[in-house]
């Protein structure tokens, strides 16, 4: 279930808060050497924009520094979206739409490492699922026209795998699009080791500090 077009086309579209610097496939070069690496994920395309906001465990554990990557709208179908990142551990927090509504994912994630020289290639993340009980919700409550920025869900895990496509064919697809559209990076990408993961709340379990 999708917010109708006119929903859609009434929606203000703003950067989320912790809005950072997004690279486009085409522009990260990378190669063994970098001292950096990259993540690179699959996601659904929606008429509407959307955001994946990732933190890196620091002094301070995680949310120490905030990472957003952007998902343009378009037709239905699926792309890939990546960004280069400094050697670390990433946790994905939360999943946006249109910079006002969040799906904080504190009972329910996954983190990964990003190593120097590496894509480290996430899968398909099914942001669909995610996005559709906060648009059921956002209707529902009447405030699908909303100014600011408002949390209406936050998500107690989904039905389903959150995340799909990690398996050797999911791998292989992945490298040809980076060879192809990554500056011929195709080899640098390995699948991300993926862990299970929660993090603590604040608050009636809004988790604003970590999600905000």
């Amino acid at each position: 279930m999708k917010l109708t077009r006119s929903i859609v086309l009434a929606i203000a579209i703003c950067t989320a808060a912790p809005a950072g610097a997004q690279k486009e496939p085409g522009k990260i070069k990378l190669s063994a050497a970098s001292k950096d690496g990259a993540v690179l994920v699959r996601v659904p395309v929606q008429p509407f924009p959307s955001a994946l906001q990732f933190s890196k465990n620091g002094k301070s554990g995680f949310v120490s520094r905030v990472y957003l990557m952007k998902v343009d709208p378009g037709a239905s179908g699926f792309q890939y979206i990546a960004r280069t990142l400094s050697p670390g551990r990433y946790r994905l927090d939360s999943v946006w739409q249109q910079g006002h509504w969040g799906a904080c994912l504190e009972n329910g994630t996954f983190e990964f490492d990003v190593r120097p020289g590496e894509i480290a290639y996430v899968g398909t993340l099914r942001t669909d699922v995610l996005l559709q009980p906060l648009q059921q919700r956002a209707v529902a409550s009447g405030k699908a026209v909303q100014a600011g920025t408002s949390y209406f869900l936050s998500h107690g895990g989904t039905e389903g795998p959150l995340v799909e496509g990690t398996d050797q064919t999911g791998l292989a697809a992945a490298r040809e699009f980076a060879e192809v559209s990554m500056n011929s990076s195709g080899e640098l990408v390995r699948l991300a080791n993926l862990q299970s993961a929660q993090f603590a709340t604040s608050g009636a379990g809004r988790a604003i500090k970590v999600c905000g």
